[in-house]
């Protein structure tokens, strides 16, 4: 996927900031992957580069300056991920112990653009040789590691299926659950979400326009099922998600089959599977 330079107009881009930083210090999750009585040598060894960034949108050249880093990890603040394709733009929400990688250059088949941004600053460890030479002597970093990476597909895959939801208050409340999980904090008259987020982001993460999502969340908030209750603070109701739609299985599952695959299969096309015995 291309990274796209900002254009001028576009804002000014982010203050920045490089240095290296102890990863097991500022990360409990990969600092438990250590045996204890080796901590101290890991917290020493897992010196990585460290990028802090201020507001704004990052110059991400800055990033691909460390060519041997295997992924770029959010040690903390919020960054958005957009993604612009034929006009219109989607986007995702990266936190802390969230990777992603920045110094692809293959060219896709779908002209596409990337950005990244965040709205009061955001730090940023690199996984480079250190971290790979740590991880051959302690395993568990690399399953700390593929574990994030799992958790990030399937937050992905399902905020793909919000974003089929017919209708946008469905989306909407899929979506805020779907946050809900990770930084919400459950209180006695819902579940409350500190998070300073626009209706033009909103729109972006469950594909909808912003007026149509500004109009969702007045219908959402007059049922009282989302409600902004102050100017970062976000409310769900408890039983909010069950205006959602139920989720029995719908039918069959459909799949498909690649061409070398299907050769393989029976010549009328079908697969013919033994029972075990």
């Amino acid at each position: 996927m291309a990274i796209s330079r900002y254009p001028e107009g576009d804002g000014a881009l982010a203050a920045h900031r490089r240095s290296r930083v102890a990863l097991l210090q500022v990360d409990a999750g990969l600092r438990a992957a250590v045996p204890e009585r080796e901590r101290p040598l890991a917290e020493r060894a897992v010196l990585v580069p460290c990028h802090e960034f201020g507001p704004g949108p990052w110059r991400m050249e800055s990033l691909r300056r460390d060519g041997d880093a295997v992924a770029a990890l959010i040690v903390r603040g919020l960054a958005t991920r957009e993604i612009t394709i034929a006009g219109r733009r989607s986007a995702e929400l990266l936190g802390p112990g969230d990777m992603f990688h920045p110094w692809s250059s293959s060219d896709p088949v779908v002209p596409t653009t990337s950005r990244f941004a965040s709205g009061s600053g955001a730090v940023i460890a690199l996984l480079d040789g250190r971290f790979v030479a740590a991880a051959r002597r302690w395993p568990q970093l690399y399953a700390v590691i593929h574990n994030r990476l799992a958790e990030q597909l399937e937050r992905a895959a399902l905020r793909a299926a919000i974003m089929a939801l017919p209708r946008v208050e469905q989306r909407i409340l899929g979506m805020f659950w779907q946050l809900a999980e990770r930084w919400g904090t459950v209180r006695s008259d819902g579940v409350v979400i500190e998070l300073a987020i626009t209706h033009e982001l909103i729109g972006q993460l469950i594909g909808a326009q912003r007026p149509t999502v500004s109009l969702a969340l007045q219908e959402l908030g007059s049922e009282r099922l989302l409600q902004r209750t102050s100017h970062n603070v976000w409310t769900l109701r408890h039983d909010s998600a069950l205006a959602l739609p139920d989720v029995r299985p719908i039918g069959t599952i459909h799949t498909a089959t690649l061409g070398d695959e299907r050769d393989r299969d029976e010549p009328d096309g079908s697969l013919t599977i033994a029972a075990g015995g």
